[in-house]
């Protein structure tokens, strides 16, 4: 597959990871998996590269999972098992993060909805556009929050919002993130 869904720059000692599914809000795919684990490995072993940014293109940062790509699957009467997809992909992207010896700044410049929510939550720093959206989305299609959310989520807003966030998947507006302190600042789009 040629398609570029990862964009990665590196200037002046920064280097800058563009999900780039616009056309799916950023939602990760097979193979937008595999481009992330190249470009975190590269980025890992290079050491000019001192600091890492996590943005979207277009107008979101991330919507998770793109479920569509899972149906082709489906029609074929091939077995899915969501914890099996969380161990081969999310798990193994989290846990990088987390251990990736640079910083990370999750630049959230639209909607960050499921698993896209929970990559913003395992950076170290959020700063979000204005027009940021967070939700926990997992609640409507069935499914407890993953992808590190059940982890970082409550540490961060403690337990009584983080249930409330995951149980009811409200949407929050980018101010009210920062009131909760999932996002270290708001600034212009």
């Amino acid at each position: 597959m040629s398609e570029k869904t990862i964009l990665f720059t590196v200037e002046e000692g920064i280097g800058t990871i563009t999900l780039n599914r616009p056309d799916v809000l950023n939602a990760f795919n097979d193979h937008m998996f595999a481009e992330m684990r190249d470009v975190l490995k590269r980025a890992e072993r290079d050491a000019s590269i001192r600091c890492l940014v996590i943005t979207g293109a277009g107008r979101a940062f991330c919507a998770g999972q793109d479920l569509a790509s899972l149906k082709p699957a489906l029609e074929k009467g091939e077995p899915l098992s969501y914890g099996d997809l969380l161990r081969r992909t999310y798990n193994p992207l989290i846990l990088k993060l987390r251990t990736l010896e640079k910083p990370i700044i999750a630049a959230i410049n639209g909607v960050a909805a499921g698993a896209g929510f929970s990559l913003a939550l395992a950076c170290d720093v959020r700063l979000a556009a204005q027009s940021a959206r967070f939700t926990q989305a997992f609640v409507r299609i069935g499914l407890v929050p993953d992808s590190g959310s059940t982890f970082f989520l409550p540490r961060i807003v403690g337990w009584t919002k983080a249930i409330e966030l995951a149980m009811t998947g409200d949407p929050i507006d980018a101010q009210t993130a920062a009131e909760l302190g999932l996002v270290t600042k708001v600034v212009p789009a």
